[in-house]
């Protein structure tokens, strides 16, 4: 069994559509609302592969020790339907995955833990007007290795300040790449760019507010080109394989 879990807020303008990019992956989805006030938990309740939505009213300050905690609590929740064998896989709202050899999951000796490139993506000049985030054709050519697939038996979870990858219990060096997923954070539309901005400069708190104030008022990349200064190449030739990109760890960011 593959369960899939999410910590979530105001996703409601994209957390259907990646529920339903992730059933294809996932038998179970178990999402965790972090104070959301728009109709995002009531969408994830509606939705036929969500199995549990837990909502908490309690707006925590400490943005840093929300993100380990809402993802600690659902994996600890989820737990309870699967065995240890099982898989996990945490995936945040506006994450979609594709080209991913499920087949992987099924082989007894696969390692604890596996991980995708994400991309990241943008909005471009000819995009304006156009509402649909799905239309985007460009993503940055640079790729985050992160971790999605856990098998249940290795992994303790989050429990680290802004921890994203969970943490396992056994020693393992870099995890098999398998699948590629598009974050579409950046290029849903240029409202939600400015909103993320705003997060990260006046609520999350320090650790991310000078890089995000620098990019407000710059949701469209008018030179098609990512954070790190490079040509953007298009969505399309990422999943084809035809067009070179690498790991983000080899460039700087500028922007």
């Amino acid at each position: 069994m593959v369960v899939g879990i999410t910590k979530i807020r105001n996703e409601e303008h994209i957390i259907e559509d990646t529920l339903d990019n992730w059933h294809e992956w996932c038998d179970l989805v178990h999402v965790y609302d972090d104070c959301s006030t728009d109709r995002t938990a009531e969408i994830c309740r509606a939705h036929p592969i969500v199995n549990e939505v837990l909502t908490s009213d309690c707006f925590d300050p400490d943005r840093e020790r929300a993100e380990w905690y809402c993802r600690q609590t659902i994996m600890q929740s989820a737990r309870r339907f699967i065995g240890p064998a099982d898989w996990i896989v945490y995936f945040d709202g506006d994450e979609w995955l594709f080209d991913f050899d499920k087949e992987m999951l099924s082989n007894p000796d696969a390692p604890p833990c596996i991980a995708c490139k994400s991309f990241e993506s943008f909005i471009t000049p000819e995009d304006e007007g156009y509402h649909d985030f799905r239309d985007r054709e460009w993503v940055g050519p640079e790729w985050e290795l992160a971790h999605y697939f856990y098998r249940n038996q290795f992994v303790d979870g989050w429990h680290l300040p802004d921890q994203r990858h969970a943490t396992l219990r056994v020693r393992m060096g870099v995890p098999p790449l398998n699948g590629v997923v598009r974050h579409w954070g950046q290029g849903i539309s240029v409202q939600n760019f400015e909103r993320k901005c705003n997060y990260y400069t006046s609520t999350f708190g320090p650790k991310y507010a000078e890089k995000w104030e620098k990019r407000k008022g710059h949701a469209v990349r008018e030179g098609y080109t990512s954070h790190f200064g490079t040509k953007l190449v298009r969505w399309q030739d990422v999943l084809e394989g035809s067009v070179e990109t690498w790991h983000r760890d080899h460039t700087q960011l500028v922007d």
